[in-house]
């Protein structure tokens, strides 16, 4: 049986290279292409289990303008810091080398292994660091 009819990509990872997620990358990708698009995911990462809604990362990178200009204010400088994700996501395209998403980028999220559940406006993680992951949010 191929990688492809085991829901991979079909491209067999190198030496220390997890093999990409096919079903992953294809939510990556339809938030990309969707203006305003979001999913509800859950993912379980090495640091812990996150949930929240999969953007693109442009809508990520306006979150941040949001909550970084709220945070610093009137601060010298405060203009550059919150346009830097803006500045980055129009120098590099979304995806990595081979075209495959490097990162995932969230809005509205849960940390469900932290005592608490505690929340944050944002949250972006290596896509090769997701061990795994479902539709929604749990209950």
């Amino acid at each position: 049986m191929s990688a492809q009819d085991r829901g991979g990509t079909g491209r067999e990872p190198g030496p220390g290279t997890p093999a990409a997620d096919a079903h992953l990358e294809m939510l990556l990708r339809l938030v990309e292409a969707q203006p305003g698009a979001a999913v509800a995911v859950t993912l379980t990462t090495v640091g812990g289990i996150v949930s929240g809604s999969l953007v693109a990362g442009r809508v990520w990178a306006e979150r941040w303008e949001e909550v970084v200009a709220r945070a610093v204010g009137d601060q010298d400088h405060a203009e550059q810091v919150v346009l830097l994700p803006r500045a980055v996501q129009n120098a590099l395209d979304p995806t990595g080398p081979g075209g495959l998403h490097d990162f995932a980028h969230l809005i509205d999220v849960t940390f469900l292994s932290a005592p608490g559940a505690p929340t944050s406006p944002l949250w972006r993680g290596r896509v090769s660091d997701v061990s795994g992951w479902s539709l929604g949010a749990p209950a």
